[in-house]
């Protein structure tokens, strides 16, 4: 790089390639002869291999459900790392002796990590664009369409390219700071342990120690490929899939009357003392709760099996305590008749009138449907009146609590045993399997939220600056620790 000329006995230092730009270019070259000469090619058959094994493993996962999303986002980000780190661990110490000569002969630093970022990038371009399209040959259900770009597979690349290019910065740092590539392979694993266990995504962390997660490059590279997967827009499968492993596992056994008695003192069931167990039905939605089961049973169709006359379905509407307000009420108004007319005169006019007589003494058979019968008392304009009166009481916890408590005729049968044996599959039958699988899934990912994966514009670029802060301060920590290498008396 250098000329010594001998000018009236003085020693002049001539260098021959002043500019930084210059020698940019040379120390480029210097790279790529290493990548073809020094078998540096050989990290992109490893990145195809590693991305290989990775992709057999989540390709049913990721962008599938939360877990997957987050197992597929942890896995990635470590083949990044993984990349990344064995890029550049052995880049400088493997050459300290003839930095440090150049160094002295005029070689600048900047120029000097500049060529090795540009073939640094040049190494991650290629490693992460070989690794997502050997995800994808791998059976990786990747999207087509993407969030930030018009493609996923770009999406994903982008951020695997960063968390790469950021883990290459990293180690040509540690190689910057290492004295021999003994050295630098032993610091390299703690490293990659810290950015693992501390990544604050799969592995959870202590209270005390989950701020150290801001200070790794893992973390920002899971919640990026995290959000981009969608993870809070997905269902969470987990908890259903243990259920549905335990269809057959038995449930149940012995128990005797005084304990299930015992159990209402419980703290639990004295706070729902309140909880209405059974509500208040007013006559109409008796009525509509019948309409709905006619739907479904075609109640009216039933035939009567058991023999009646009118007279007593018309006795037992007099006499039946309960309907003394029913009876009471004004059915036709006034002006059609002169009188008000209750349902109470109109049934005593039905009995005391001749020419009705034949028909109350009418016997009703099998061959008469309810639907005739109800028509024949006129049901529906009765319910129609008396559709506000309520039914019956609701009846809360606390109620049927003090009942059981209370009752001396239970208190006898204290010891009475019940033995109840089910399994987990009949009873999730008797709620409905897909009324249960919905529930879990549904309250399982609303439990599995998180704000650090919300899929927005805004949450994935933060993510991505970040990254570009940890390449940046790498890159300024490998520059002034070559600036210092005159100091190193070794």
């Amino acid at each position: 790089m250098a000329e010594l000329n001998v000018n009236n006995k003085t020693h002049v230092r001539r260098i021959r390639h002043k500019g930084r730009f210059s020698q940019i270019k040379i120390y480029l070259g210097k790279q790529l002869r290493f990548f073809i000469n020094e078998n540096d090619w050989k990290v992109l058959p490893m990145a195809a291999i590693i991305a290989a094994l990775v992709g057999m493993v989540i390709r049913k996962r990721f962008f599938i459900n939360m877990e997957g999303s987050l197992i597929g986002g942890f896995a990635l980000t470590c083949v990044a790392i993984w990349n990344g780190c064995f890029n550049s661990i052995q880049a400088v110490c493997r050459e300290r002796p003839i930095i440090k000569r150049e160094h002295r002969s005029g070689m600048h630093v900047t120029s000097y990590v500049a060529a090795h970022m540009i073939y640094q990038l040049f190494l991650c371009l290629l490693q992460t664009g070989l690794s997502v399209y050997v995800l994808k040959m791998m059976g990786v259900q990747i999207p087509a369409k993407g969030f930030m770009t018009p493609w996923m597979m770009l999406d994903i690349g982008i951020t695997m390219l960063l968390i790469t290019y950021a883990s290459d910065m990293m180690s040509l740092f540690l190689s910057s700071i290492s004295h021999t590539t003994t050295g630098a392979m032993t610091v390299m694993p703690f490293v990659l342990i810290f950015q693992l266990v501390f990544s604050g995504g799969i592995i959870p962390l202590p209270v005390w120690s989950q701020k150290l997660s801001n200070f790794t490059i893992s973390n920002y590279g899971i919640k990026a490929l995290a959000s981009q997967s969608g993870y809070n827009e997905l269902p969470m499968v987990t908890a259903w899939n243990t259920l549905a492993g335990m269809r057959d596992t038995q449930v149940g056994g012995t128990v005797t009357l005084g304990q299930i008695m015992d159990l209402m003192d419980s703290p639990v069931v004295e706070k729902k003392r309140d909880m209405e167990i059974m509500k208040s039905y007013t006559v109409g939605e008796a009525a509509d709760i019948l309409s709905s089961a006619e739907e479904t049973l075609h109640l009216r169709e039933q035939e009567i099996t058991h023999e009646v006359s009118v007279r007593s379905v018309v006795e037992w509407l007099q006499n039946t305590k309960g309907l003394e307000e029913m009876r009471k009420k004004t059915i036709l108004p006034v002006e059609l008749t002169g009188k008000p007319v209750t349902l109470d005169s109109l049934l005593a006019d039905l009995v005391a009138s001749e020419d009705m007589q034949p028909v109350l003494d009418m016997s009703v058979g099998a061959t008469l449907t309810l639907g005739q019968v109800l028509d024949a008392l006129h049901v529906e304009d009765i319910v129609s009146i008396t559709a506000d009166q309520p039914l019956n009481p609701s009846v809360p916890l606390g109620d049927i609590v003090d009942f059981v408590k209370n009752n001396e005729a239970l208190q006898q049968r204290r010891d009475q045993a019940f033995t109840v044996k089910t399994t987990v599959g009949e009873l999730m039958d008797l709620v409905g399997e897909e009324n249960v699988k919905t529930i879990v899934e549904k309250k399982t990912a609303q439990a599995a939220w998180k704000a650090d994966y919300e899929r927005s514009e805004e949450n994935i670029i933060n993510n991505w600056l970040m990254l570009g802060v940890f390449i940046v301060f790498f890159a300024v920590l490998s520059t002034l620790a070559l600036e210092l290498i005159d100091k190193d008396k070794r």
